[in-house]
């Protein structure tokens, strides 16, 4: 088993903790700085709504790790916000889903596909 030490985990945690709040915050403050009346009001809503993508994207994850493997903070910075290794993904039945409803708008395909002429088949399963 790989031994980790504590300081290093708990380095990794506030480097993933700065990384996910530190680019919500500033995001919502380059807009607050155009309305200082409400200052805050913007940059806590669209800081707010930037930390929510952010966490779904799984930033705070990336870096946890990529701080963890010791990288340098160029590497950890393209790692955290670029790098596509365990960002979320449709699992096939969401792609069919989003395919059918969204791209084609023919709910699941129910019928024959008029496309496939030697289909004999009512129902798809693809």
């Amino acid at each position: 088993m790989n031994s980790i030490s504590t300081a290093r985990v708990i380095k990794a945690m506030v480097v993933a903790v700065l990384g996910t709040f530190t680019p919500a915050l500033l995001s919502g403050a380059v807009v607050g700085v155009f309305f200082p009346q409400s200052f805050w009001y913007w940059t806590l809503g669209i800081a707010g709504l930037a930390l929510f993508y952010i966490i779904l994207d799984r930033v705070p994850l990336r870096l946890y790790l990529g701080a963890l493997n010791g990288f340098s903070l160029w590497q950890l910075l393209k790692y955290g916000y670029a790098a596509p290794e365990l960002r979320p993904t449709m699992s096939a039945a969401e792609y069919e889903w989003y395919m059918n409803w969204i791209i084609y708008s023919t709910p699941f395909r129910l019928f024959r596909d008029r496309r496939r002429k030697k289909d004999s088949s009512t129902f798809h399963h693809w």
